[in-house]
């Protein structure tokens, strides 16, 4: 019984210490850059290109503006992958640019910042600790081109992405 209490708590603290990327109930902006088709494709997370099932991203467009990315983790409890995907714009703010994501293309929109680099790219997560509601996108995008350049704007576990070219 003292082993279960154990093995709950400890569960909670890491469910309460791990991050998510904030999320809001606007966009930082509406849907009007068009696809940097540079970001097409299938990518590898960098810590996993030598595992046998490893985590991976396909984006794929969906018209001028949208485009569809779908996260595929394997699980290893039923041998499979579980596929989440996210309907997602661009929005660029000086040099920077941000996906604004909604799982199953509704509810509030994840937010990361993106850093293309030829074949790879790093995904930075708005760190969860922004307490600010946002009712326009014009306040959220002030508020991100404020904060932007700030490294505690992202939470500390960025991950990095290789094109698969197979």
């Amino acid at each position: 019984m003292k082993t279960k209490v154990v093995l709950l708590s400890l569960l909670a603290a890491v469910l309460v210490l791990t991050a998510c990327p904030y999320q809001s109930s606007v966009p930082i902006s509406e849907a009007n850059q068009k696809l940097d088709k540079k970001l097409m494709g299938k990518w590898i997370k960098e810590s996993d290109m030598e595992a046998e099932n490893p985590e991976y991203f396909e984006i794929q467009p969906v018209d001028k503006y949208k485009f569809n990315i779908v996260k595929f983790e394997y699980q290893t409890s039923d041998s499979s992958y579980k596929e989440t995907k996210y309907l997602t714009h661009i929005t660029k703010i000086d040099n920077n640019v941000f996906l604004n994501m909604q799982e199953n293309g509704a509810g509030d929109y994840f937010l990361h910042k993106v850093d293309l680099q030829g074949d790879k790219f790093i995904l930075y997560e708005l760190t969860d600790n922004i307490d600010e509601k946002f009712n326009t996108s014009a306040e959220l995008y002030d508020f991100v081109k404020k904060y932007m350049n700030l490294s505690f704007f992202y939470n500390k576990d960025e991950t990095t992405y290789i094109r698969d070219t197979k």
